[in-house]
């Protein structure tokens, strides 16, 4: 009797050994706001934690990256892993990258050597060695800050080169000027500006200075932030607190800019005649004016209209050469045509067609040289080509080896020279140089690369899944040909599914650790993205946005019904735009998958508008609250509002940027403070705040791979992988 009785109590000890962990993150208590939107009444259970200034509302955010870290800390091998995937990332001597050409043969580019933690700015002359011409760490050597280089752009003679420095993931930056001759930087310094983004620095033909877009608020909780930003130019030696505006509502209200516009200039050329301003947003087609570049300093800017939203021509990416004008449009063709017109006489609704691509393939870039133009397409985004048009005539070049990305970049539509940049999702990028005369192609790489014998058993499918309504979507399986098919593999689907933005075949030694692991990596290519074409793009786009998280529904099942997988082993996971797909995948299907991984994720776009300026125009890609139609899109799109009580939930992993000026910080604050009061966990719901960082991460060093680490490690914890279980 004895022995029956320490036998039930074993079993029960046993049984509730399976129970998970004991889950208690930190407590906020939140206060509820009810708005009403056209008639319906919506709750916003958490809407203090909008309040940034709040300093319990920060202490809640450093307890829960405590509170993260320390189940993160707990998973097996995750240190292991950190030190992995940092020796793939660094296994060759040098990194390089940054790489800007200028018309007459000087190379600027950025290189990390073996050893160092920060890239440097080098330049070499043709027939030269490189020369090392600023360091980060030079720069306000005093400061807490730790600096780094985020963007440069030589004038086009390389007398003068532009440096934009920032610190802490902070993407708004200062300029700083250096002459390459005496490699020293000159006293001025620019601020309140952004140049990775925004069109960045635009040098005159003369070299004589340069335009670029201005910021008058640079703190991103501030209402007018991103608001208002003018066209400036700024000519060498001149104070830069004195802006000289040459376009923006401040100096031209005739055009009705909005303070949510961005209008951002372009030169692409010492040989250019005209610049270009657009009234840019998220979208991808804006309101342009050009001017002649020769009235820019007499300040008779005579700015006229060339091309509307309506034209649907493909933002900044056209090229002048003399007076013709080669742009991108999806007005004639979903997949974008390459057409051209005049500046004397412009048609932008019956333009010229030079290049067509085609069925199923999507003109992804373009560039205009002296005797060709060469165009890149890509097919569901998984499979690249490219063609040369000369004299009329198009043919389609054959590449050095297969790819799935192509990349092009050249000097300038004055010379003939193009490099040629390949990639795929199994092979690391080539570069190669492309001789027109011979029609060939010769390898330069900048850096010699990595082998990877451990990957070399990994291998890919591409196939089409049927979505919800029938509509075919492209999905890519990465996996080690050795695993088997038991309804048991660890899968791990990155998607997207916005702005038009394709996922491109990109060789990732993180990722590929993962499928090393025992992983499959999925890429879903939802409608939203552009693998498909600008009717891709609309196919997920305000109200019809639900066929972005459906899609990504269907090739996860679509994995189970292959038999490589469970609903217990499937982790989803994306950043930015792509916490909406994350999220209302997770809330409309919870028992699909097994964890929810976000970084800066957007999971409360209902409130979008709301964001201080770090929406901007975002509203133009998902809907506005003014208007009843689009802002039930917005409602139905929100994962924080489709968040209920008594549902078990998948684990979730949430990452914010407190630096970030694109999503704020407490969109996913809010989203993870609801799920993890919606009811007792059994699953964990983390969130990591990094005080350091922002939309983009943070510049330390050993940052990233300790972040990536975080997600891959969380993702094999959940979906069983028997190495990355932590002890209960």
């Amino acid at each position: 009797m004895k022995t029956h009785s320490y036998t039930i109590v074993l079993l029960l000890l046993c049984l509730s050994c399976k129970k998970e962990y004991n889950y208690t993150p930190p407590y906020i208590k939140g206060q509820l706001a009810t708005d009403k939107y056209f008639g319906k009444a919506i709750q916003d259970p958490y809407r203090n934690l909008e309040n940034s200034k709040d300093t319990s509302i920060s202490n809640w955010y450093k307890a829960q990256t405590k509170y993260a870290d320390s189940f993160l800390k707990k998973i097996p091998k995750r240190a292991s892993f950190i030190d992995k995937i940092y020796e793939l990332e660094n296994r060759t001597s040098e990194i390089v990258g940054g790489n800007r050409i200028t018309e007459n043969g000087i190379r600027f580019f950025l290189k990390q050597q073996e050893g160092e933690d920060n890239f440097k700015l080098y330049f070499k002359k043709p027939d030269s060695a490189e020369t090392l011409l600023f360091d980060a760490l030079d720069y306000k050597p005093n400061s807490s800050y730790s600096y780094y280089i985020n963007y440069i752009k030589p004038s086009w003679n390389g007398e003068h080169i532009a440096v934009s420095l920032s610190h802490s993931g902070k993407e708004i930056s200062e300029i700083i000027l250096i002459n390459t001759n005496t490699k020293k930087q000159l006293p001025e310094l620019i601020t309140n500006v952004w140049p990775r983004s925004f069109f960045g620095v635009n040098w005159l033909p003369d070299n004589s200075g340069f335009t670029y877009l201005h910021f008058p608020t640079t703190d991103i909780n501030h209402p007018s932030f991103k608001k208002d930003t003018q066209a400036v130019l700024y000519t060498l030696g001149q104070d830069p607190k004195q802006l000289n505006y040459i376009f923006g509502n401040k100096t031209h209200p005739q055009f009705n800019i909005s303070s949510n516009e961005y209008p951002g200039t372009t030169i692409k050329s010492a040989s250019d005649k005209y610049i270009t301003v657009y009234l840019a947003g998220v979208d991808n087609s804006w309101d342009c004016f050009y001017a002649k570049i020769e009235d820019i300093k007499n300040g008779r800017l005579d700015w006229k209209p060339f091309f509307k939203k309506a034209h649907k021509v493909r933002g900044n990416r056209g090229y002048f050469k003399g007076d013709n004008y080669i742009f991108m449009t999806s007005k004639t063709a979903s997949n974008y045509t390459l057409a051209h017109t005049t500046v004397s006489h412009p048609d932008f609704d019956n333009p010229k067609i030079i290049f067509k691509p085609n069925k199923d393939e999507v003109i992804n870039a373009f560039r205009v040289n002296k005797d060709a133009i060469y165009v890149s397409t890509t097919k569901f985004g998984i499979e690249a080509h490219l063609y040369k048009i000369e004299e009329g005539h198009t043919s389609e070049l054959v590449l050095p080896k297969k790819s799935g990305a192509i990349r092009l970049s050249s000097k300038s539509v004055s010379t003939n020279d193009l490099w040629v940049s390949l990639s795929g999702w199994l092979n690391s990028n080539s570069r190669y140089k492309y001789d027109i005369k011979s029609n060939t192609f010769l390898e330069a790489n900048l850096f010699t690369a990595a082998s990877y014998p451990e990957f070399e058993n990994i291998v890919l499918e591409d196939v089409l899944v049927p979505s919800h309504d029938g509509v075919e979507v492209p999905l890519t399986i990465i996996y080690n040909k050795a695993i088997k098919k038991n309804s048991s593999n660890p899968i791990f689907m990155y998607g997207y599914g916005a702005y038009g933005d394709i996922i491109e075949p990109d060789f990732s030694t993180l990722f590929l650790a993962y499928v090393a692991e025992g992983g499959i990596l999925c890429i879903p290519h939802v409608r939203g993205g552009g693998e498909k074409g600008e009717a891709w793009h609309k196919a997920g786009f305000k109200t019809t946005k639900p066929n972005t998280w459906k899609d990504l529904i269907a090739c996860a099942e679509y994995m189970i019904k292959e038999n490589f997988t469970s609903k217990n082993n499937i982790a989803i996971y994306s950043s930015s735009a792509g916490g909406i797909m994350l999220g209302r995948a997770m809330t409309e299907r919870p028992d699909l998958f097994a964890a929810v991984i976000s970084e800066v994720g957007e999971m409360n776009p209902l409130r979008m508008e709301s964001e201080a300026g770090a929406s901007g125009s975002n509203y133009k890609e998902f809907g506005t609250i003014k208007d009843s139609i689009e802002c039930m899109g917005l409602i139905e799109m929100d994962p924080y509002l489709h968040i209920k009580d008594y549902v078990d939930y998948p684990a979730v992993y949430l990452t914010v940027g407190m630096n970030d000026p694109r999503v704020m910080p407490w969109t996913s604050g809010k989203f993870a403070a609801r799920l993890q009061n919606a009811t007792k966990l059994k699953k964990p719901v983390l969130l990591y705040a990094d005080f350091d960082a922002g939309h983009n991460g943070s510049n330390e060093e050993m940052k990233p791979y300790q972040e990536w680490a975080n997600v891959l490690s969380f993702a094999l914890w959940q979906t069983g992988h028997p190495d990355y279980q932590i002890k209960k």
